[in-house]
């Protein structure tokens, strides 16, 4: 059994992300490309187990584009065979031990997004109570095929005029699996920090329900600024390794 950590980091043309206008960021680049090594470095000293790198790349007119390549390289790595698959955005930190491998045999996500609930217009049709949040996503091997059928299915059809594509088709997969909120929501794995440093650190670990330290994998939400977000993951990484 092979256990891949896929990372991806992309060089995007086009600074309007359609959730927001990034133009304004001069180093919007150079941020993500330091997050990616922060983040890297954080996954190789706390990630458990025999693992190996899986590194995707490329650029594209936007931020869309790059987020269906994703899609279809975990599908590819996935159908390969006899894998599980943990893929971590560049913008993630790995502060502590983290075991997930072989520790979940369904598709997870862990955390909800923010916000908590999608009820957008979407040409899916998909509306969700419980919005979980794509930054930290586990494919293990033993997960329903039949989820990628769905996946692939509407990743054909990918919806290029909206930033919100990607967590919709995961979010169809994972409630698909008719899982309780109680068995997929996991905030100790995959803390979101989408409001910090702005709100406190006690704000933002009530929206959470556990504590930041507490957690083993923070999703700090690069799209919220990105060099105020990039000096927060080297605050946590300093103080973590």
């Amino acid at each position: 059994m092979k256990n891949y950590l896929i990372k991806s980091l992309y060089h995007i043309k086009n600074k309007n992300w359609q959730v927001m206008d990034r133009s304004h960021e001069v180093d919007l680049h150079e941020n993500y490309l330091q997050m990616h090594d922060i983040s890297c470095a954080s996954f190789d000293q706390y990630l458990q187990g025999n693992w190996e790198l899986k590194f995707i790349t490329g650029e594209f007119e936007n931020i869309s584009q790059a987020f269906e390549y994703t899609h279809w390289m975990i599908s590819k790595y996935w159908h390969q065979g006899n894998c599980n698959i943990l893929y971590t955005d560049p913008d993630t930190v790995c502060q502590k031990p983290t075991d997930i491998f072989n520790k979940f045999d369904k598709f997870m996500m862990f955390n909800y997004t923010e916000p908590r609930t999608f009820d957008q217009p979407n040409p899916y049709g998909c509306y969700f109570e419980n919005f979980f949040n794509a930054g930290v996503r586990y494919f293990p091997a033993t997960m329903d095929r039949k989820l990628w059928g769905l996946g692939n299915t509407l990743a054909t059809k990918w919806d290029h005029s909206t930033y919100d594509t990607e967590q919709l088709i995961l979010n169809a997969m994972l409630w698909r699996q008719k899982v309780t909120l109680e068995q997929v929501l996991h905030p100790e794995i995959a803390y979101q920090a989408p409001r910090l440093p702005v709100i406190s650190q006690q704000a933002q670990d009530e929206w959470n329900g556990v504590a930041m330290s507490e957690s083993h994998i923070v999703h700090v939400h690069g799209s919220r600024d990105s060099a105020v977000k990039l000096n927060l993951m080297k605050q946590i990484r300093e103080s973590t390794k």
